[in-house]
């Protein structure tokens, strides 16, 4: 009779063990993942694949619902000789260009600022968050009334103070600037939060080391605080760049895409395309085209990361 290898046993029963652990942990992950996979695929993919299929398509109205052509890549092909739709995409592009490098620097300067021990401190980081917590119609209402170009309390002060009155979000030429600078204000609090807890996280012992080789305050901020926030930066920039494009809200209320078509945005554009004239076909076009742009930029952002974040 063969004798029994006893450890060879044990392994066999670890194993199986092991199998059965390895095959609940897959059930429990699962589980655990099916929530947001169902989220994720009844309010992010079914939407994309559903409004690429009606840019395929002349849908105007809902009650031609089933009976709308297909028409192909016709919606595409106008929107590259539509010169609203254009400008809508140039408008969008001049926005992000003003609003991320000037979100990104301004959040690092006051979470540099806040990092500090400075008296009120913490009623100053709490003061900061209330423009992120309120209405954006509240914040464009209150806006509206301080910038109005005759009896705005703004230009007054700018009056009695010897300089030139501006007309703010009543100009061609100065609208556009006017809701970078209110979101941006109305955005600084979440960027500096996030750059203030990677501050936070820096070691202080580089800079003592720092302080001793006769590092100045420039060249530590270069040296030591710039590469170690730069995944921080990295996430934030992204992030710039999609709520850049996600602006419809701020526009419609401060405003409505004007004076003319200086602040009509691509997003303004396909609400307007869509809700307006009913050209639901060729607003998910637009809506397809703008999906493909933030792709792109993220794949680009992602690929050129490992030449400036530093992990």
């Amino acid at each position: 009779m063969e004798m029994i290898d006893v450890k060879s046993v044990q392994a066999v029963v670890k194993k199986k063990r092991a199998f059965g652990l390895a095959k609940q942990e897959k059930k429990a992950a699962f589980w655990f993942i099916l929530p947001f996979v169902t989220g994720f695929l009844g309010f992010n993919l079914f939407p994309i694949v559903y409004a690429f299929l009606i840019s395929l398509m002349d849908y105007r109205s809902f009650k031609d619902l089933g009976t709308y052509q297909f028409t192909g890549f016709k919606n595409y092909l106008d929107i590259m000789t539509d010169i609203n739709s254009i400008n809508a995409y140039l408008t969008s592009l001049y926005y992000i260009l003003m609003y991320v490098p000037g979100i990104m620097i301004v959040s690092l300067l006051f979470a540099l600022l806040l990092n500090r021990t400075f008296y009120l401190r913490f009623l100053t980081r709490s003061m900061v968050l209330m423009p992120y917590v309120s209405n954006i119609v509240a914040i464009a209402m209150v806006w509206s009334i301080l910038l109005d170009p005759t009896d705005g309390p703004i230009n007054k002060l700018l009056i009695w103070s010897g300089l030139k009155p501006s007309m703010w979000l009543m100009g061609t030429e100065s609208a556009l600037a006017t809701v970078v600078l209110i979101n941006i204000w109305q955005g600084l609090a979440f960027h500096a939060i996030v750059y203030l807890a990677a501050l936070q996280a820096v070691p202080q012992d580089l800079y003592e080391a720092a302080e001793i080789d006769g590092a100045s305050r420039f060249q530590k901020l270069r040296r030591i605080t710039l590469p170690l926030v730069s995944p921080t930066s990295f996430f934030l920039v992204i992030i710039s760049i999609i709520t850049s494009l996600q602006n419809y809200a701020s526009i419609k209320s401060m405003t409505n895409g004007g004076p003319g078509i200086s602040t009509k945005v691509i997003s303004f554009n396909i609400y307007e395309e869509a809700f307006t004239y009913n050209r639901f076909s060729y607003a998910s076009a637009q809506a397809i085209i703008l999906f493909l742009i933030i792709l792109i930029v993220t794949i680009i952002q992602w690929k050129g990361q490992k030449r400036w974040v530093h992990y």
